[in-house]
């Protein structure tokens, strides 16, 4: 018999100790329950607030600086236009935008609208991407805005 239990009891198997105190180890275990159950009502608050939305833009684009593609053009043009949510911490892309039929020069009004796309409420930064046909894309931060999303 070793601290007044028998051979082989483990005293982390003993529910109360003497004086009626529970034992650290019930408590820890009913903290760490708790504590998962903060961050999954937590991670549902976040994944409910999160709703299909459409998202739409107008944008301007000048086709001088790199052409658009075209039967004739197959090489280093600009073949769609990608929008993302490049808020901190996120890069996602939401849709692609085809080039206008015949845009050449300066365009101006290029629109776009998604199909319903995941975005939580509150603030978001977008970007507008020009790719090239061999999959290179423009420096997002040329073409962003912040914008709020509303409940």
């Amino acid at each position: 018999m070793m601290s007044g239990l028998p051979l082989g009891v483990d005293r982390s198997l003993s529910l109360r100790r003497p004086h009626g105190h529970t034992s650290l180890k019930i408590h820890r275990s009913i903290l760490q329950t708790f504590l998962v159950f903060v961050v999954a009502a937590s991670a549902g608050l976040v994944l409910l607030s999160r709703r299909d939305r459409t998202v739409t833009v107008t944008f301007d684009y000048d086709f001088r600086l790199s052409p658009a593609c075209s039967p004739k053009l197959t090489k280093k043009c600009v073949k769609q236009f990608n929008v993302y949510d490049i808020s901190p911490g996120v890069r996602t892309k939401l849709f692609s935008i085809p080039v206008p039929a015949g845009a050449a020069g300066s365009v101006k009004g290029i629109t776009g609208t998604s199909p319903p796309v995941p975005l939580s409420a509150g603030k978001h930064t977008l970007a507008v991407t020009a790719e090239s046909v061999e999959g290179t894309e423009s420096d997002s931060s040329a073409c962003a805005t912040t914008v709020k999303v509303k409940r």
